[in-house]
């Protein structure tokens, strides 16, 4: 099989079709669902990241450091910097969906970075929120981890 095939058919694979009651609104996408509160983390929750920062390490490797390793089913990562060209700040999100915990059905970190030097970003602050598999809190996410 081609290298094209093999893509195309992933893709295919990949699709999921999601029954959806006539008349009614279709689910908001991952990235578009509502952000009620997050939680502030503690910069010692995110030591190594911060270090690992500093030894010149990319946007988005430093977001996934602070994030962690991933389980589940789907992962976001947006990143927004405020240039295109030698950006002095960037915002990351990353948004992590179907984990494996009974009742965290997805987390939500935003980690904001600032360049001082260039090629060295440090991080300036990260924040949290989490979604539920039950109870009300399945439709946004909220800074209190789930029950």
């Amino acid at each position: 099989m081609s290298k094209l095939a093999w893509c195309k058919a992933a893709a295919v694979a990949a699709t999921a079709v999601v029954p959806i009651a006539v008349g009614a609104a279709p689910p908001a996408l991952l990235p578009n669902l509502a952000v009620a509160s997050r939680k502030i983390v503690s910069p010692v929750e995110y030591r190594e990241a911060s270090t690992f920062a500093a030894s010149g390490s990319a946007p988005v490797d430093i977001a996934l450091k602070v994030a962690g390793t991933f389980e589940g089913s789907m992962q976001h990562i947006i990143q927004v910097n405020n240039a295109s060209e030698a950006p002095s700040a960037s915002e990351i999100t990353v948004i992590r969906d179907g984990l494996l915990d009974d009742s965290v059905r997805s987390e939500r970190w935003e980690i904001s970075l600032e360049r001082r030097v260039p090629g060295i970003w440090e991080i300036k602050e990260v924040r949290r929120a989490w979604r539920c598999w039950r109870g009300a809190e399945r439709e946004r996410f909220v800074a209190v981890r789930c029950p």
